[in-house]
């Protein structure tokens, strides 16, 4: 089979498993068990259909963009469209996959990757839901397709392209921001400081671009940029490993800023919690210490929380430990090749930022991709072994 009609067969595969979950998800009433973000909303808004936000520059806008987009083409606020738009983002990352495995690996593992995505229970859970997770994946393999011919190369203004379209993805979930420095750190590792220092510099010219227009809007309609301060609320709500206390701390939280007089303002709101939670860090640093690296672990468990029944929790984590077996077996025989410093600075970017941000299994599905990949090569060595 050649590659094109592989890869359209592994994204038939993927939008007919993609289709068929989302049909069940609103058959049985999932969205009201699982809940939408904001976005929905803020879409609603920017169409005038809801009541204007009193701020919205927590929330990176590409997201709730595509939301608008969809609902004001159809003229409707059924949110089908939407969902179906993303069956179709999440079966286009399956070809994509096998792209940039092909770009890091031979062929025949680059579409076990591809088919393995195309089944992966996490990917197709997050398909079908208001949330970043399918928009996000497709622009971060394409990202990395892109990536991963340019740092093969001499640096171009093909590469500040490249970085720009990076820049859009953290349009689309902020998390991704601070991707180009640990990329620095990987390259200087595999390719010297002086190429690392050009190629993340070029890069960076259009990286920053998305974010500073979005800053100048945001100083123009609030009369402040949006920093990191706002986030002070994401940080203080998620830093602990206890699930009861996680589960307490918003109404907490909120009865706190109320008492403190910042509620309302998620500015001063961000800024107090923050503080408070700089200050415990200062106050106790080896218990800031201890919650950071079981923030770390957690982010890396297998078995998800509720509200999954108890068998669904059994099933993925049985699922999610055969992948990171797989995953760290495969990951042996590529360990030293520098065309994976890119992925690897991804790897390492993502588990330190949530890490001190808040914690959730959905927070690694950007890597998902990447460990299918991974756990492929893992697949491919063990056969080999038992042949020879």
């Amino acid at each position: 089979m050649n590659s094109r009609r592989f890869a359209l067969g592994a994204a038939a595969l993927a939008l007919a498993l993609r289709l068929g979950f989302t049909a069940l998800f609103m058959w049985r009433g999932m969205d009201a068990t699982y809940g939408r973000d904001l976005y929905y909303n803020l879409a609603l808004s920017w169409l005038g259909w809801a009541p204007p936000f009193a701020y919205d520059a927590t929330h990176p806008p590409l997201y709730t963009a595509m939301i608008a987009a969809v609902l004001g083409f159809f003229r409707s606020a059924n949110p089908l469209p939407v969902m179906l738009v993303q069956c179709v983002l999440g079966a286009l990352s399956v070809p994509m996959t096998y792209w940039a495995g092909k770009r890091l690996c031979d062929e025949k593992t680059a579409r076990w990757a591809a088919v393995w995505v195309a089944v992966d229970p996490g990917l197709i859970f997050f398909t079908p839901q208001l949330a970043t997770e399918t928009l996000f994946v497709a622009m971060e393999l394409a990202f990395f397709i892109w990536l991963l011919d340019e740092v093969k190369r001499k640096p171009s203004p093909r590469l500040a392209a490249v970085g720009l379209w990076g820049g859009l993805t953290v349009m689309c979930r902020s998390v991704l921001g601070g991707y180009p420095a640990f990329l620095f750190l990987a390259l200087w590792r595999a390719r010297g400081l002086a190429k690392a220092f050009v190629f993340c510099a070029v890069m960076g010219i259009g990286w920053l671009a998305p974010s500073f227009i979005w800053s100048k809007r945001n100083e123009r309609k609030y009369g402040h940029q949006n920093h990191l301060d706002v986030m002070g609320w994401n940080i203080y709500e998620g830093f602990s490993t206890d699930r009861e206390v996680i589960r307490r701390r918003p109404d907490e939280m909120a009865d706190e800023a109320r008492v403190a007089g910042v509620y309302g303002d998620p500015i001063a709101t961000g800024k107090y919690f923050m503080a408070k939670t700089k200050a415990f860090a200062r106050e106790n640093p080896l218990e800031a210490a201890r919650i950071v690296a079981g923030k770390a672990l957690l982010y890396w468990r297998p078995w998800p929380y509720e509200p999954h029944t108890w068998w669904q929790r059994y099933a993925l984590s049985a699922y999610f430990t055969i992948l990171f077996a797989m995953a760290l077996f495969g990951a042996r025989t590529v360990w030293s090749n520098p065309d994976w410093a890119p992925v690897w600075a991804l790897f390492a970017y993502l588990s330190v930022v949530h890490s001190v941000f808040f914690t959730s299994l959905r927070y690694r599905m950007p890597l998902e991709p990447f460990l299918c990949l991974l756990a492929a090569l893992g697949l491919s060595r063990l056969l080999s072994r038992r042949r020879a």
